[in-house]
């Protein structure tokens, strides 16, 4: 496979699904250009960006199509793919020499400001890091977990740092806090993309992710010692940023847009204190717009595959699945090949207890396109029978930030044909003639 992020936009720009952008672009108006691009679907490049040094990348998963090429399969078998490789592992390999330290600059010799880190939202608090891949240890044990988190740019080289109460760097913080100790970091940007995947599986806490990702790649990451903190980066990413977070320390952070389409409020969040950045010698930086399909497409890939696996687990026959069809990975579909009449009851079940922030599961029949909401709300018209149908769960565990309780109730829909009576049920078809014999 393709050795860094660079070789991946490469087979991208080879396929039709990369456009590079030369012209001179003011960095304000890359959030309404990003947003156009979304709708097109291509990666991007900014090469030219006015009063900016380095370019600027985005939409690396801007369609399944991307996944498909990469692992050379149909983009409806991505999933069967992706969920056999994360559950296999490839441990890293150490380097001593590596891109992503072709330049080394300390504390007082650089300044984060210079790169073209883009307020994304009309509201936000201003600029932000918003695809950085962060690395860390945990305090007590040494293993090492990599996950997504925003950091706000408040100065040369300090940001806000927000933690996920349900992510493992946060229980990582609260050891260091009990230590007494400033948690380590490294910030990541412009990775291997299956390291990114990776990064946002959410595998059992004594899982190295990056593991995961040399699996997905199909041959090891290559790692490279940091200059100032103990840890190991990818070494052929665009730059990282080295540094800490120090126990209790909280400053105001925010507003933010988040992937539900809506800002979060300002609320204080932990502080990142950067020692040191490393880069290539003309790195490109990269972005990701919160709630865009390049993001749920990132966060969503391995959430189909782990609830795929679940309903294998229980005998459901999957034919397809789509935990994006509402533009974020609250709602999944799922079609399946039914067996039993009463299955589609434990096929829901499972698929809430696979994934604790699934709010919505709808399940159809093998013949509905998943991928088409016409043809989800056809089944719900034609199929579903709501006195039997509607699963309800309250007081569950979903989405984290919930302060008016919206995401602790889950609703399941069965919208299949009742068993064994298929033949009352069957789509018409039209006749075609080029298929007669």
């Amino acid at each position: 496979m393709f050795k860094d992020v660079r070789e991946y936009l490469e087979l991208l720009e080879k396929n039709g699904y990369l456009d590079r952008r030369t012209d001179e672009v003011k960095l304000t108006s890359l959030p309404h250009q990003l947003e156009l691009q979304e709708k097109k679907g291509n990666a991007v490049v900014f090469s030219n960006i006015k009063d900016y040094k380095y370019g600027l990348f985005n939409n690396l998963f801007g369609r399944r199509e991307h996944l498909a090429l990469v692992f050379d399969c149909p983009k409806e078998k991505v999933v069967d793919v992706f969920g056999e490789r994360m559950e296999q592992r490839i441990k890293p390999v150490m380097v001593d020499d590596a891109p992503v330290q072709e330049v080394v600059k300390m504390k007082g010799e650089f300044d984060i400001r210079d790169f073209p880190f883009i307020q994304h939202g009309a509201k936000d608090g201003g600029r932000y890091i918003s695809a950085g891949m962060v690395i860390a240890k945990d305090p007590e044990t040494g293993i090492r977990n990599v996950s997504f988190n925003r950091m706000q740019i408040k100065g040369a080289d300090k940001t806000g740092f927000r933690l996920s109460p349900t992510q493992d760097l946060e229980a990582y913080y609260k050891k260091a806090v009990a230590l007494n100790k400033p948690l380590e970091l490294a910030v990541v940007i412009g990775s291997h993309p299956m390291c990114q995947l990776a990064a946002a599986c959410g595998p059992p806490r004594d899982v190295d992710e990056l593991e995961i990702a040399g699996a997905l790649r199909g041959e090891p990451i290559e790692l490279v010692k940091c200059k100032t903190v103990d840890l190991e980066v990818p070494a052929y990413a665009e730059m990282v940023l080295e540094g800490y977070l120090n126990p209790g320390e909280l400053e105001e952070e925010g507003p933010f847009g988040d992937f539900m389409g809506f800002y979060i409020e300002v609320f204080p969040n932990q502080v990142f204190h950067i020692n040191c950045l490393t880069m290539r010698k003309d790195p490109m930086v990269q972005v990701i717009r919160a709630g865009s399909r390049d993001d749920i497409t990132l966060l969503g890939s391995p959430r189909e595959a782990q609830i795929k696996k679940a309903l294998e687990n229980i005998n459901i026959d999957v034919t397809a699945i789509n935990i994006m069809i509402t533009g974020n990975y609250l709602t999944c579909a799922i079609a399946i090949r039914k067996q039993y009449e009463l299955e589609v009851k434990n096929a829901l079940m499972a698929a809430f207890a696979s994934f604790k922030f699934l709010k919505n599961c709808i399940i159809v029949d093998h013949d509905v396109d998943v991928f088409d909401p016409a043809d989800l709300f056809w089944a719900m018209s034609t199929r579903m029978r709501p006195e039997q149908g509607l699963l309800v769960v309250p007081h569950a565990m979903g989405f984290g930030r919930d302060k008016y309780g919206i995401h602790t109730t889950k609703l399941g829909i069965d919208a299949t044909a009742p068993f064994n009576e298929w033949q009352e049920f069957e789509r018409i078809t039209t006749f075609n003639p080029d298929n007669e014999v």
